[in-house]
């Protein structure tokens, strides 16, 4: 009897919660590649109020802007599972209100257009679709926890592959949740494709496009990249991780997420050997998020909100320090040499410094104010890159930490310390974490270090900081230069016919200082006509200031009184110290991985293709 009764209880009790441990369905049919057109169907299980929310996300992770992703969808219909049509309202940009019946099965469709692969929210060709289900895959809050499958029809001969575990067919996927399926991308159609596999752990790699790209090298480095990764954290937290390229025209860039990486680069830009390393360091970038974002992050953005803005000042460290790490993998990967490693972080000091907005807006500022980022000019004089300023800020940390630890700790404790203690499961990390973290570490207060350099604006001491590691930032000209100096206006400019045309000033330039602003078409300096070709030269000839600069400006030609600066000709460089202790380069050597060379000098010529 008691058998019976408990068999009359587990039967009670799925008849009157028929959710709890249904499946979230998901099909999607490729109906028209070529004009970028699919079907959706979603099944819901049973429903328990009489209205359901279906909603489309308004964001997606890694890209911190509002695309209102709702625009692509048409053609929605809500029916039951009896197939009975369901009335329903549209409330807002992404969100459709079903009126239900507890109790009842839902079934909704629509046609999504996708043609956003610069987005990489969704791309649909005769060659292939990429899917990431933010950009074609709607939810229900109250489904989110609920396992889902995914099953799909494409053209014949395509082959689907995606982070996610595979299901029952060769197009088929299933995942714990709805936000595991929004962070695994599923990309499917015609590719090449390598497999390796990592302390047991298996990494792919498919290349969709032709290009001048090789994948089996390719496969090589990226091997190299991800041992390395793990080295650095002490873990996987994945047991396959895919890497997705995308050899294409028009668009570029890289999303990361918790079990792979997609990555967008023009199909003849994987060669020569320059292009090639920005591939690896972006791949190295988006492998490194594997765990700084998608295992561990700041705790304002866990959970995901899909459906508004998620705020929080610690994006310089979310994606700023990954930018750091992606260049000391690749150095440490053996992929890039240690010169290479300089001269990248040579440019970036260079570029920092021609960055005005660094007195303006802190990294804290900038973290919070990215959904709002201004771009172009206005981000350039009054605002402070996250990947830049976080790079640089990852930097200094890391130097001061092995300084203060004579080289016994370095930046990544810190980050393996957040990755032990405030995983995404455990609610993420606060500002506080971080600095506890910093402590455990050094055994050091950094409040008043965050405050300065965090919190507020003040600028990095790097020629201190140098010191420490043996090195030094000059700026010096070049032995083939013609001439030492050149002069500097502080715009830029680009070709628009017979005139270059201004599209940034920077703040307190020369141009600046003179009145020129973006827009202006430069027609001649002391009467001599300026072409895109020999702006420069015309420039250089002119020994007396200040220059008589003819611009036309809303079609009306004016003149203005521009004193350009002399500046050394040259480029930016990380050299070693005229005189290096054992200490200096052995420190040097804790902070990047490497050996100190052999060679006395470390100046960082260019590297030859």
């Amino acid at each position: 009897m008691k058998k019976t009764l408990l068999s009359s209880l587990a039967l009670a009790c799925a008849m009157a919660a028929p959710s709890a441990f249904a499946d979230v369905q998901y099909q999607i049919k490729i109906t028209n590649p070529v004009q970028h057109l699919a079907e959706v169907q979603i099944d819901f299980p049973a429903v328990s109020g009489k209205t359901l929310d279906v909603q489309m996300p308004i964001w997606r992770t890694g890209r911190y802007e509002i695309l209102n992703l709702g625009k692509n969808v048409r053609q929605f219909v809500a029916t039951n599972g009896k197939g009975k049509a369901l009335s329903f309202a549209k409330t807002d940009k992404g969100t459709w209100q079903v009126k239900t019946q507890p109790g009842e099965t839902v079934k909704i469709s629509y046609e999504v257009y996708a043609n956003a692969l610069g987005e990489r929210t969704q791309h649909i060709d005769d060659t292939h679709a990429y899917l990431d289900a933010s950009g074609i895959l709607m939810y229900a809050a109250p489904f989110r926890s609920q396992a889902v499958k995914v099953s799909l029809d494409t053209p014949k001969n395509w082959i689907s592959r995606s982070g996610m575990d595979k299901g029952n067919c060769d197009h088929c996927f299933v995942a714990k949740n709805y936000d595991v399926l929004i962070d695994s991308p599923i990309e499917t159609g015609e590719h090449e494709f390598h497999s390796f596999d990592v302390d047991g752990n298996t990494i792919e790699l498919a290349i969709w496009g032709r290009g001048n790209y090789d994948g089996k090298k390719m496969a090589t480095d990226l091997k190299k990249v991800v041992e390395e990764g793990r080295k650095l954290f002490g873990a996987f937290p994945f047991k396959r991780y895919l890497f997705i390229v995308h050899a294409t025209d028009g668009v570029g860039g890289a999303t990361e997420h918790i079990n792979s990486t997609v990555i967008q680069k023009p199909r003849w830009g994987f060669a020569p050997r320059k292009e090639y390393l920005g591939f690896i360091r972006t791949a190295a970038h988006e492998f490194v998020h594997t765990w700084n974002v998608k295992a561990y992050r700041p705790k304002e953005m866990v959970p995901y909100e899909y459906q508004k803005e998620n705020y929080t000042r610690l994006l310089w460290m979310a994606e700023g320090n990954t930018s750091y790490f992606e260049e000391l993998l690749t150095l440490r990967a053996g992929i890039q040499t240690r010169d290479e490693f300089m001269e990248e972080f040579a440019k970036a000091l260079l570029a920092y410094e021609h960055q005005p907005g660094r007195f303006q807006q802190s990294a804290a500022e900038s973290s919070f104010d990215a959904w709002i980022d201004a771009g172009g000019e206005r981000a350039r004089n009054a605002s402070v890159n996250i990947y830049s300023k976080g790079m640089l800020l990852a930097t200094a940390m890391d130097i001061a930490i092995r300084e203060q630890t004579k080289g016994a700790k370095g930046f990544e404790h810190v980050h393996q310390y957040l990755y032990q203690h405030h995983t995404v499961d455990k609610g993420g990390y606060s500002e506080a974490d971080v600095r506890t973290a910093l402590k455990t570490v050094t055994g050091n207060d950094w409040s008043a270090w965050w405050a300065k350099y965090v919190d507020s604006t003040g600028e990095i001491p790097f020629s201190e900081l140098f010191t420490h590691v043996g090195m030094r930032y000059v700026v010096e000209g070049g032995k083939d230069d013609e001439q030492k100096e050149e002069w500097f206006t502080g715009w830029r400019t680009r070709d628009t016919g017979d005139h270059p045309t201004v599209i940034e000033v920077e703040r307190d330039s020369p141009a600046w200082k003179a009145g020129v602003v973006a827009g202006d078409i430069l027609v001649a300096a002391n009467g001599l006509r300026l072409t895109p070709k020999d702006i420069n030269d015309k420039l250089w000839m002119q020994q007396q200031t200040p220059i008589k600069l003819s611009v036309f400006r809303r079609d009306e030609l004016r003149e203005i009184a521009l004193t350009p600066n002399r500046q050394i000709k040259g480029k930016a460089k990380l050299k070693a110290l005229d005189t290096v202790t054992d200490q200096q380069k052995e420190l040097n050597a804790r902070w990047l991985g490497v050996a100190w060379p052999a060679t006395k000098s470390t100046a960082t010529d260019k590297a030859k293709d």
